[in-house]
């Protein structure tokens, strides 16, 4: 049998205090129907998101590209050399 301890306990929570756990069980901020809907309102919500972004440098950019195309041709290698070495071998045995 189980013994009831004070940390098995579930606390209930009222849905006043849900609301303040929960910021999405809030409405906007923002009054309705204040943002234009359709394709406007989507273009405008995508230029807000667009400069929220945190954009690398010119020479953080230009590292990272640079290590990108280095793995890739690295990968593009060793798949190149496994698959001359199984032409190799298949003409071997056939």
């Amino acid at each position: 049998m189980v013994k009831s301890s004070p940390s098995n306990k579930v606390k209930k929570v009222s849905p006043k205090s849900e609301e303040r756990l929960d910021p999405s069980a809030r409405g906007s901020s923002k009054v309705a129907g204040s943002e234009p809907k359709g394709i406007a309102g989507f273009l405008a919500g995508t230029r807000d998101e667009l400069g929220k972004v945190v954009w690398p440098s010119r020479t953080q950019l230009i590292g990272e590209s640079t290590a990108v195309l280095l793995i890739v041709l690295l990968f593009a290698a060793f798949i190149y050399s496994i698959d001359q070495f199984f032409s190799w071998a298949a003409s071997q045995i056939f």
